[in-house]
Parts: structure tokens; C-alpha cells; sequence
């Protein structure tokens, strides 16, 4: 028995050596850790229909009221895109393998998440992992940007940037430096 379990793991061993594409066979790879907290609406893997892209600012957004609970299922506020100019101040990656990026007009700051759409976005539609993933591509610091996101409703949790709302655009579906 003790053999047959040696045989089995050499096999295993060689099998993955010779795989082809791995520049690293042996070396360990860290598991992909993804969000939780209502995650299949802040990765559109609820597969909505969104409303067009309204025009908005971040003073607007920062003063909606906050929903009194936050079901798991999708609000109707969340199933609008909304387009802003505002600096980025700050662009972090994060363990649930977004990028956190802080938005900034006039006084006001909102948060703005770029979602990994390779990873983290499985059951979204091909379109809008499409977006996602060429907004995260454009993604930066930028004194004045053009971002296009859904409008979500977050828990506060101690984020940084988080609007007094708690309101974000998450995920990111357009991103474009207007001035570095």
C-alpha cells in the first residue's frame, strides 16, 4: 500500500513538472481570495439590466439618503450607471482582489472599486466583464478622471474614503485620466 502511495505521488509530481506553460511547477500559489458582503451585486454577477449612464457628481451622490437595510438582493438605486469627473487620490489593491480607489471633488470624497473580472466575476455577463476588465486596465492616480461605475450601497466597515453614505461606484465599467 505504502508503494502504490509512493507511485501515485511521484506520478502526480511528474505529471504537474511536465505540464506545459509553468515557468514555476513547485512553487505555491496563493489561493484567490474574493469579497463577500453582498458580492454578487457589487461583481454584476446577478446579471442585472442597468439603466443607462446618468451624469452626476460626487456632492450628489455623498447626499442620498442611506437605505435603511440593505437587502441581499439588488436595489432599484443600484441598477443605475452613473458617469463623474473627480480626482483620484488614491488607487489600492485589496485582498478581495479589487482595486480601492478614493474619489475626490469640491470637499466630497466617495469610494470607486474596480473589480477583477478574471477572477472574481464568474457568473457576469462576457459584456460587462469586458468593461470591467478595461476600466481596471486604465485605472490610476489622476487629478481630474472621467469614472463610470453602478451605484452600490456598502456597509461601512472603515474604508478609506468612504462617503458619510457609505456610497460607492462598484464595480468600475469606464475610466478615462482627463488630467494627469
Amino acid at each position: 500500500m505504502l508503494v502504490l502511495l509512493l507511485l501515485a505521488a511521484l506520478a502526480a509530481v511528474a505529471t504537474r513538472a511536465a505540464a506545459p506553460g509553468q515557468a514555476r511547477p513547485f512553487a505555491r500559489q496563493r489561493p484567490v481570495i474574493c469579497g463577500k458582503e453582498r458580492w454578487l451585486i457589487k461583481t454584476l454577477q446577478d446579471r442585472p439590466t442597468l439603466l443607462s449612464a446618468r451624469v452626476t457628481t460626487v456632492a450628489n451622490l455623498v447626499g442620498l439618503p442611506r437605505p435603511t437595510q440593505l437587502p441581499a438582493t439588488r436595489l432599484p438605486f443600484e441598477r443605475r450607471i452613473y458617469s463623474l469627473l473627480a480626482a483620484v487620490t488614491l488607487v489600492k489593491a485589496e485582498s478581495d482582489q479589487d482595486l480601492h480607489l478614493v474619489l475626490e471633488d469640491g470637499g466630497q470624497h466617495i469610494i470607486a472599486e474596480a473589480s477583477n473580472p478574471d477572477a472574481c466575476t464568474a457568473t457576469a455577463t462576457n459584456y460587462r466583464r469586458k468593461q470591467m476588465r478595461d476600466a481596471r486596465s486604465a485605472v490610476r492616480l489622476c487629478a481630474q478622471a472621467r469614472v463610470v461605475g453602478v451605484g452600490f450601497w456598502d456597509f461601512k466597515h472603515g474604508q478609506t474614503g468612504v462617503a458619510p453614505n457609505a456610497i460607492e461606484l462598484h464595480p468600475i465599467l469606464g475610466f478615462a485620466c482627463l488630467t494627469p
